[in-house]
């Protein structure tokens, strides 16, 4: 019994360890360049793995005169993230939401006034999905979809399957859909789902956000027949000129 007992000690104690190494922080360190006059021109953090040097963490860049040009963070060698860019008197001139170095999921740009001059949304491949453009606070001109519909799956044993329009699926499944909804600027935006001819105040459905602009929808169907699923936006402009923009878009699934 004795013997037994040192032995869960033992395992326990191994856990333990095991635990605290999988759970260690990389310690960060920092990569500095400098120009041949001394002025410090870029930060990047990194962290060694596994021998490799891999930037993971803050960066920073500076101009000859010392004035601050960009900053973000990477993520395993990868920008990600929001990424902020200034005119070299140091104001900012653009914010990118970065998937990757070569996809930017959002996009927003500034005049030197600090006044919004462009925002885009994109896809998850960096394709334009949404742009909208102003004049001081005023909507000069808009396209594209500020409401844009992803995936639709259905979620069986934690595993997805995309879902058609001929599918059929059953009372007490699972699905899940994703929207881009684009965070138009200088307006106030609602957004809400439901489901045409059921109470929606009864419906099981969890909505998520997840940066930048994606809003992920899972629900347990509960209506027999055709279910119309709408995903309602509007946006009001604080311009007071521009007319409130509706969008709405649906899908349907048939559920025995």
């Amino acid at each position: 019994m004795k013997k037994k007992y040192i032995i869960i000690v033992l395992l326990v104690i191994l856990g333990l360890i095991v635990l605290l190494f999988y759970f260690k922080e990389e310690e960060t360190y920092i990569l500095k360049k400098y120009s041949p006059e001394g002025t410090l021109l870029r930060t990047k953090e990194y962290v060694i793995r596994n021998g490799d040097t891999i930037f993971h963490g803050k960066f920073i860049s500076y101009n000859e005169k010392g004035i601050k040009i960009n900053e973000g963070q990477f993520v395993d060698n990868e920008p990600n993230g929001n990424c902020f860019y200034y005119y070299d008197n140091g104001k900012l001139e653009s914010l990118f939401y970065r998937k990757n170095s070569k996809i930017n999921l959002e996009c927003t740009y500034y005049n030197q006034n600090g006044l919004i001059n462009e925002y885009i949304m994109c896809d998850s491949l960096g394709r334009t999905a949404f742009i909208i453009e102003f004049d001081k606070k005023t909507v000069k001109m808009y396209d594209g979809y500020a409401t844009y519909p992803v995936n639709q799956y259905k979620i069986e044993k934690e595993k997805k399957y995309e879902i058609y329009t001929r599918d059929t699926l059953k009372v007490g499944d699972t699905i899940r859909y994703n929207y881009l909804v684009a965070n138009i600027p200088n307006a106030k935006r609602t957004f809400k789902i439901e489901t045409v001819g059921i109470d929606n105040s009864k419906a099981k459905r969890i909505i998520k956000s997840k940066l930048p602009a994606e809003i992920i929808v899972e629900e347990i169907l509960t209506h027999k027949g055709l279910n119309r699923i709408k995903a309602i936006t509007q946006y009001t402009f604080n311009d007071k000129v521009t007319r409130v923009k509706n969008d709405t878009v649906s899908f349907d699934v048939n559920v025995n």
